[in-house]
């Protein structure tokens, strides 16, 4: 049985907040490849101002770190808002006998029943919780009776199995995040410590998020 990892997201910009968790997530599972799965229109959140295929370029750049990320843009092909469950169908149908896992944020466990069929989400892959710095678990009741149900406390179950466990993974707490990435810019101000080298070049020689003098960001 194979193991296959997609992590979804806006990664507007993506940054080393994703990348460390990724690479630990693909540590842990001891998995070949990280698929990248950034969403065309994100249900949850405002509609980015960058283009879907600026966020792709981005993210092909930022996988360049590591030869078992990839980058899988099924979601950005579909013109129209992304939905975890239709994926995870698709997926699974793709791949019947595999494991899939879906790595998602400490804030989107959170918010869980918000998404579309959010209880069948297990019924076709795993998922994989990541924390994120500055965010606690912090459950209402709905979500965490379905937990009690489906977490598991050992990965190797998520190697084991197709489908059907939540698992909380303990990897570092990274305190970066996208939005703060892009109020920097807008600020003119450093972040090369938020984010892969060649993704900062691509986002000045783009002008994205209003970089202004992008002397400030070098």
């Amino acid at each position: 049985m194979q193991v296959r990892i997609y992590y979804g997201g806006t990664f507007n910009p993506i940054h080393n907040g994703h990348l460390q968790a990724a690479l630990e997530v693909t540590e842990l599972l001891q998995a070949q490849k990280l698929h990248f799965m950034p969403n065309y229109i994100p249900p949850h959140k405002a509609n980015p101002s960058e283009t879907p295929q600026q966020r792709l370029a981005m993210c092909e750049i930022a996988c360049q770190i590591d030869a078992r990320f990839v980058v899988d843009d099924r979601e950005l092909t579909r013109q129209q808002s992304s939905y975890t469950i239709d994926t995870l169908k698709e997926l699974r149908l793709q791949y019947v006998d595999d494991s899939l896992v879906f790595v998602v944020g400490m804030d989107s466990l959170n918010s869980l029943d918000t998404w579309a069929d959010w209880q069948s989400l297990t019924d076709y892959a795993h998922l994989l919780v990541v924390p994120r710095g500055g965010c606690e678990l912090s459950l209402n009741q709905d979500i965490a009776a379905y937990l009690a149900q489906v977490e598991t406390q050992s990965a190797n179950r998520l190697v084991g199995r197709t489908h059907g466990h939540v698992f909380i993974a303990n990897t570092s707490q990274l305190e970066i995040s996208s939005s703060q990435i892009r109020q920097r810019y807008q600020q003119q101000q450093n972040c090369l410590c938020l984010l892969p080298a060649a993704v900062n070049e691509y986002i000045l020689k783009h002008e994205l998020y209003k970089t202004g003098d992008k002397s400030f960001c070098n």
